[in-house]
């Protein structure tokens, strides 16, 4: 599996494309948008079965299966979306669409990782589904808690973080750039 910074990196792309959308955004400790928070953990919320591994010491029998599954992500965003429009009062497509696609982007990345592969179609199918193709190293719970290996990880995986940055930024001067209104309206006269 990926480690968090591939999943929060793909809950980020999500908040900057969407957050135009949400309602007005309101901030945890002054400078972080709740809605970037709500998105990153709605990102990372699949590997919530990691931590019974965790505790348990068997993440072979606990991580990657029912809650690594796109039914079970679209049962989330169902809920979520139902969640969200009672407490933000905003439209529940919106918020169905985020949660859908943070939760099964990070499903589907977990696809094109190392490791033994993911329940994708659970609970039609038992199979494991696993790309041949590999993009990321991910983390290799095999090697222990602390391996050098989690080093190589983590570089990668921030590089990855900063071309999404920075891919973002490129689309969103581009798009601003031609659209003249939109600049104008920006500038603080």
């Amino acid at each position: 599996m990926p480690s968090p910074i591939v999943h929060i990196s793909a809950g980020y792309a999500i908040y900057r494309i969407y957050k135009h959308k949400l309602p007005k955004n309101r901030y945890l400790f002054s400078r972080i948008p709740l809605y970037f928070s709500i998105i990153a953990i709605l990102s990372l919320l699949p590997d919530l079965d990691a931590l019974f591994g965790l505790i348990f010491r068997d993440m072979e029998h606990y991580h990657n299966n029912l809650t690594h599954s796109l039914f079970f992500g679209l049962l989330v965003a169902l809920v979520f979306s139902g969640l969200a429009r009672w407490i933000f009062g905003s439209k529940i497509w919106i918020w169905f669409m985020v949660a859908l696609l943070s939760y099964e982007l990070h499903v589907i990345l977990d696809v094109f990782t190392g490791e033994r592969g993911v329940m994708l179609l659970w609970p039609l199918v038992q199979h494991r589904f696993s790309s041949p193709v590999k993009l990321f190293y991910g983390l290799q719970w095999g090697l222990g808690f602390f391996s050098i290996w989690h080093l190589w990880t983590i570089f990668t995986e921030s590089l990855f973080f900063l071309v999404v940055f920075f891919l973002l930024n490129f689309f969103d001067k581009r798009r601003l750039s031609k659209s003249p209104g939109i600049i104008e309206a920006q500038k603080p006269y």
